[in-house]
């Protein structure tokens, strides 16, 4: 049996830390601890005068809406790209509203509320603590990181050396002009002038 065990915990270990960094899963405890701390308020016990309990009754009705309606898609995203700053943090800045709203039940319980639920309030309060600064922690890790890889892309494209610039143009040679040569000059002619001597009637 125990062998058992031991093979189911070591099978199950790598599934195990796949989830357990995922934002939902780290918030759990806490919203399960909420829930059950709301379901234990009555707010017919509590002392005070109407006013606080009307107020209080708002702040537990805003409560529970988000942990049912608000809250979970924006669990869902975010547990969709776990590594992702940006998709985690609409669900953080959700859990701080929510954790700001609980402060403000717990106060007044510790005044108004009977000691039973006013424990139960300051616990859940004390784990959606813990469960908000977790998740800033995660948070913030992960804006480390992508802020490392692209510093990483940065460098790399850095490195990568410039293309080798074209090869340039080959420039063939301008051939020499072609000189004419100059044609002689005609000589003038005497043969006329000796014919008309020859011809002249001797005296």
């Amino acid at each position: 049996m125990a062998g058992q065990t031991a093979a189911g915990a070591g099978g199950g270990q790598g599934s195990s830390s796949a989830t357990e960094t995922l934002p939902s899963t780290m918030l759990r405890p806490a919203l399960d601890v909420l829930k059950t701390a709301l379901d234990g308020v009555r707010l017919d016990k509590w002392k005070g005068p109407a006013a606080v309990r009307s107020d209080e009754d708002a702040n537990l009705a805003s409560i529970r809406k988000d942990m049912e309606t608000t809250l979970p898609p924006l669990l869902a995203a975010a547990d969709a790209a776990p590594d992702s700053a940006a998709k985690t943090l609409p669900a953080y800045r959700n859990v701080e509203a929510l954790y700001d709203v609980l402060l403000r039940v717990a106060a007044a319980g510790k005044l108004a509320a009977p000691g039973d639920q006013s424990s139960a309030l300051d616990q859940a309060l004390a784990r959606l603590d813990d469960g908000r600064r977790a998740l800033g922690d995660r948070l913030q890790e992960d804006a480390k990181a992508q802020e490392k890889r692209v510093g990483d892309l940065q460098a790399a494209l850095k490195a990568i050396p410039p293309p080798a610039p074209p090869p340039a143009p080959v420039v063939c040679p301008a051939l020499p002009p072609v000189k004419k040569k100059a044609k002689p000059a005609v000589k003038p002619s005497t043969t006329p002038a000796a014919s008309q001597s020859s011809s002249a009637p001797s005296p």
